[in-house]
C-alpha cells in the first residue's frame, strides 16, 4: 500500500493535442526515468474525469508513492477556435504583434532575454516580412518565376521549421487575453478548473501540485487569483504551483492588460509555494524573469525562480542535439534526462519527496 499520496493538476500550453498525447509522453518518459533511477514506476491508463478533463495514476513502488494526475483539458476549446484561414491568421498576428509592441511597458520588457524577444517577433517576420523581402530581391535581380516560387517555398519552409504558424496563434490568443476579450469558452473553462482544484484541497492528499506549462502558466494567474480569493489569500501548506517554461510577463507587463495585472497583483500577495523553472536555451519562454515583475507590491509568495540546468543532467551529445531543435526544447521540461535531477519532472511527480525537499536538494547540488 502507498504511504504517500499526491494529487497533480496539469495545465498544458496553447496546444490542440490533448490528454492522449501528454499521457503517452508521460508514460514514455516514466519508463526512461525508471531505468535511470532504479525506481519501479507504473503509469495507469487514461480515463475521463468530466468537464473536458482526464486523469491517470502514477505508482512508484520503490518509494511507496501514488500520484493521480488530472489533465485540465482545454484543447477542445483551442481546436474550436484554431484559425485556419491564412489571411485572417496573418492579419490577426500582425495586429496582435503591433498591439504587444505598443502596449508593452518596456521598462520591464527590456529586461527580457534577447532570445525570447527574437522568438516572439520572428513568427511574423518569417511569415510576412521574409517572404516579401525575398520576393522583392529576386524580382529586382531579374529572377524568373521559378526563382520567385523557390524563394517563397524557402520562406515557408523556415516558417514551418520553427513552428511559426503555431506561434502566430499563440500571439493572437494572448493579445485577446491581455485585452480581457478571450472567447467565452475560455472563461467558463477556467471557472471549472478552479472548482476542480478547490475540491481536491478538501481531500486527504499529502501533496497537491498545480503544474503548468507554457501558455498554461499565463492561464494559471486567473485560476490562482480565484483560489486565493476563496482561501483568504493563503493556500494550504500541502499545495504548490510549478510553472514550466512560463511566459507570464508577456501579458503581465502590458499597460493595456489591467484586468490581468490586477489578478497577478493578487497572486503576488498570496501565501503559497511557487516554483518557476525556465531555461535560457528555450526562446519560447521568459526564463529567470520574475513572473510578477510588473506588480506594484514587493511581496511575493515563497517563490523559487530556477533554471533546470539541462547541460548538467544531460550528456554533452544529448544536450547539443536537443537544444538545436528549438520547438522541442520547449517540451524538454516534461522529459527525463541522462542523469536524474531533483527537479526532474518525472521525479517531482512520481516519488515520495515533497516539492520543498526536491527544491532544497537541487539548490544544494546546483554548483
Amino acid at each position: 500500500m502507498p504511504v504517500f499520496k499526491r494529487k497533480i493538476f496539469y495545465l498544458s500550453g496553447y496546444d490542440p493535442r490533448g490528454a492522449r498525447f501528454y499521457q503517452q509522453l508521460y508514460t514514455e518518459q516514466a519508463a526512461l526515468y525508471a531505468k535511470r533511477s532504479g525506481h519501479d514506476i507504473r503509469v495507469g491508463d487514461r480515463k475521463k474525469a468530466g468537464d473536458g478533463n482526464s486523469f491517470w495514476t502514477i505508482e512508484d513502488h520503490t518509494s511507496g508513492a501514488m500520484s493521480e494526475l488530472t489533465f485540465l483539458g482545454w484543447d477542445d476549446v483551442i481546436r474550436r477556435h484554431w484559425i485556419r484561414n491564412p489571411v485572417r491568421l496573418l492579419w490577426g498576428a500582425m495586429a496582435s504583434t503591433l498591439a504587444f509592441t505598443k502596449a508593452m511597458d518596456w521598462r520591464h520588457g527590456r529586461t527580457f532575454p534577447y532570445s525570447s524577444l527574437l522568438a516572439f517577433y520572428y513568427p511574423v517576420l518569417s511569415t510576412v516580412a521574409l517572404p516579401i523581402i525575398l520576393l522583392a530581391l529576386i524580382w529586382l535581380l531579374g529572377g524568373s518565376l521559378l526563382a520567385l516560387a523557390a524563394g517563397l517555398a524557402f520562406s515557408l519552409f523556415i516558417a514551418h521549421r520553427i513552428k511559426s504558424l503555431w506561434m502566430l496563434r499563440f500571439i493572437i490568443f494572448n493579445n485577446r487575453l491581455a485585452k480581457n476579450t478571450p472567447d467565452p469558452d475560455i472563461k467558463m473553462r477556467l471557472d471549472k478548473m478552479t472548482t476542480t482544484i478547490d475540491a481536491a484541497l478538501l481531500e486527504p492528499w499529502d501533496e497537491i501540485l498545480f503544474v503548468t506549462h507554457s501558455n498554461g502558466s499565463i492561464l494559471a494567474v486567473p485560476i490562482m487569483a480565484r483560489l486565493l480569493a476563496m482561501h483568504e489569500g493563503q493556500m494550504p501548506d500541502n499545495f504548490a504551483l510549478m510553472s514550466l517554461g512560463s511566459c507570464i510577463p508577456l501579458v503581465g507587463c502590458r499597460r493595456d492588460s489591467q484586468h490581468y495585472r490586477d489578478q497577478l497583483e493578487n497572486v503576488a500577495l498570496g501565501e503559497f509555494l511557487w516554483l518557476d523553472i525556465g531555461s535560457r536555451t528555450d526562446g519560447a519562454c521568459l526564463p529567470l524573469v520574475d513572473p510578477c515583475i510588473s506588480c506594484l507590491t514587493e511581496h511575493r509568495p515563497t517563490l523559487h525562480i530556477l533554471s533546470p540546468r539541462w547541460f548538467k543532467y544531460c550528456d554533452p551529445a544529448t544536450y547539443n542535439r536537443r537544444r538545436r531543435n528549438k520547438y522541442e526544447t520547449h517540451f524538454e521540461y516534461l522529459r527525463s534526462f541522462d542523469r536524474v535531477s531533483p527537479l526532474d519532472y518525472l521525479h517531482v511527480t512520481s516519488c515520495a519527496d515533497v516539492l520543498p525537499k526536491s527544491i532544497a536538494a537541487f539548490i544544494e547540488n546546483r554548483a
